[in-house]
């Protein structure tokens, strides 16, 4: 049984990962504080096209903040607009467009279980 805890998203540990424009990611749950639960949250401003994933071990929710963009999930795209929650299954290509002059973050959860 884990314990209890608050961490705000200012406490929230830093990490790298490499992206074509201006990106910055933080840990909000990292992988066993809490099981089959991984959180982070993920600031992007524009132009950005990030980096196109596969999760072949975990589905991935995102929860738009604040902010728009365009989100392509395999051979679809669509523009959403903050607040919004955004499914990603397992297997599924997914990657995220914001443009010139914009904004958008969000928390990820990958579930993984």
């Amino acid at each position: 049984m884990g314990i209890p805890f608050v961490r705000s998203f200012a406490e929230a540990e830093p990490y790298h990962q490499e992206e074509p424009g201006e990106a910055t990611f933080h840990w909000l749950l990292k992988k066993d504080e809490v099981p089959g639960l991984q959180m982070g949250r993920v600031e992007l401003k524009g132009p950005i096209h990030k980096t196109p994933a596969v999760h072949e071990d975990f589905h991935q929710t995102y929860l738009l903040l604040s902010g728009s963009a365009t989100i392509y999930l395999d051979d679809q795209q669509e523009s959403v607009t903050a607040p919004a929650v955004v499914v990603i299954p397992k297997n599924t290509r997914h990657s995220v467009q914001v443009p010139q002059g914009a904004a958008l973050s969000y928390v990820f959860v990958n579930q993984l279980r």
